[in-house]
């Protein structure tokens, strides 16, 4: 059996060689696919890691978490560490003093398992990691959580999956059988990094906001700012009290309030010199230190060939319902779509253990692979391009809705996509003030919000 040609041919207009060739070497089955694992592997404790592994003993499906750090959390815990962690790992963390979340806790939730009703609707970063640790500890999970095992190696072999970690405790690699697999390991990796003329100049400090950590390390520099994304502008905030002169490049366009006398916008970059940066309007300033919030990119150097996927920094393809690798289904993603909130993690994970327990059939590796190249079609109609493969963005609630028809997940409710659009426009409209206000859902499709500022952020998972 092969895909559509006709269907083929108008989505891979303009693609790479690499992504054609990745196509065409996939080997169809033409009937439907009922899964059935005994024993599953997810990589990844964070988020993502831990709501799969809440869903596959839910399902009871035998599962090993391996988690490369010594802790739980992912990019929620705070490590003072900088680059690589107290076992010389890559520090998988971003996490910085003074953070706090920048969605409401609502749309950051596991299903079923909601905050306290007094914590605030944006808790500190702190709070989240534990009410993390909470979840793991309320489910039982961490006795099948295996932490210090970076993950090396996935490979499929004949008819199973083998996975190669290396243990940071004994200093020695070890290789596991799986029959499934889910790749829950985040987005927040791997700084991205600009290009720009003079960068190796500088001999000030220059870091991305991946090793940001307290605004103290900035009081009385001159520091420049680049971006104006979630990250970019949060370290505005921090940074302008402290600074003697706070320089913020970026080209987006929202209601900027006074961050105050030192602050000062700037465009894009033209080059660096050795004490200071030239901008695209002529201008030059002096600075001490350089912090990019430049973004992400995928980072998944344990797939190997053999697992029948595309994976650059940019996306991976092909996935079914933007989980399922199509070329060997027993393996699954969770947590690399785009524009999202924490609640399509949940409902991809609890998707990924429904099909490790054989709960449902998914479609023939043909009707996957055709239902995927419509999506990239689609995608393409709406000036999008295949970097864009995996994002979801305004398709939020429907996704929600082909995961419950398919395999029974619980739809979440539309008032979360509701939140997240009206805290999207709000947050730009009133960074400085966006977070003192409280959430209430109403009912499903409605909530309430209330002007409620606070000093000092409770954190009421202390008294649990």
């Amino acid at each position: 059996m092969r895909p559509y040609m006709g269907t083929y041919l108008m989505a891979s207009k303009n693609y790479t060689s690499g992504i054609v060739l990745c196509l065409f070497l996939l080997i169809l089955k033409a009937s439907s696919l009922e899964l059935h694992a005994n024993r599953a592997c997810i990589i990844g404790g964070g988020f993502a890691g831990l709501a799969t592994a809440r869903y596959m003993k839910q399902y009871g499906v035998n599962f090993t978490l391996f988690e490369a750090s010594r802790h739980i959390g992912g990019t929620w815990r705070f490590d003072p560490h900088v680059g690589i962690d107290e076992d010389g790992l890559p520090l998988f963390t971003s996490m910085y003093k003074n953070l706090r979340t920048n969605t409401p806790r609502q749309t950051m939730e596991f299903a079923g398992f909601p905050f306290p009703d007094d914590t605030p609707s944006y808790p500190s970063g702190p709070c989240y990691y534990k009410y993390l640790q909470y979840f793991a500890k309320h489910f039982d999970l961490l006795k099948n959580i295996q932490v210090r095992s970076l993950v090396t190696s996935v490979k499929w072999v004949d008819d199973h999956w083998e996975l190669t970690y290396y243990n940071s405790e004994s200093k020695q690699s070890r290789t596991e059988t799986c029959d499934f697999v889910v790749v829950a390991s985040g987005q927040y990796l791997l700084p991205s990094w600009p290009k720009i003329e003079g960068l190796e100049t500088f001999r000030g400090n220059m870091i991305h906001s991946h090793d940001y950590k307290d605004p103290e390390d900035y009081r009385n520099h001159r520091v420049l700012v680049v971006g104006a994304g979630a990250s970019g502008l949060d370290l505005a905030t921090h940074l302008s009290n402290v600074t003697s002169k706070l320089v913020h490049s970026h080209h987006a366009i929202f209601n900027q309030p006074h961050f105050g006398d030192t602050y000062v916008r700037k465009p894009d970059i033209m080059a660096f010199t050795a004490t200071g940066a030239i901008f695209q309007d002529g201008t030059f300033e002096e600075l001490d230190d350089v912090i990019f919030c430049t973004g992400y990119r995928y980072n998944h150097p344990f797939l190997d060939s053999s697992t029948g996927v595309t994976a650059t920094d940019k996306f991976i393809l092909p996935l079914y319902q933007q989980v399922v690798n199509i070329k060997h289904p027993s393996m699954t993603f969770v947590g690399i779509s785009k524009r999202i909130i924490n609640r399509v993690l949940d409902a991809q994970a609890e998707y990924s253990a429904a099909l490790a327990a054989g709960k449902f059939k998914i479609p023939s590796q043909e009707e996957m692979l055709n239902i995927w190249l419509s999506h990239v079609y689609n995608i393409q109609t709406k000036g999008m391009k295949i970097v864009d493969v995996n994002v979801i963005g305004n398709d939020m609630d429907q996704y929600f809705g082909n995961l419950t028809q398919e395999a029974g997940v619980v739809r979440a409710p539309l008032v979360l996509s509701e939140m997240r659009d009206f805290n999207a426009v709000n947050r730009l409209e009133d960074l400085l003030n966006y977070r003192d206000y409280d959430y209430k859902i109403m009912d499903d499709s409605h909530f309430e919000r209330k002007y409620n500022p606070r000093k000092v952020l409770p954190c009421p998972i202390d008294d649990l």
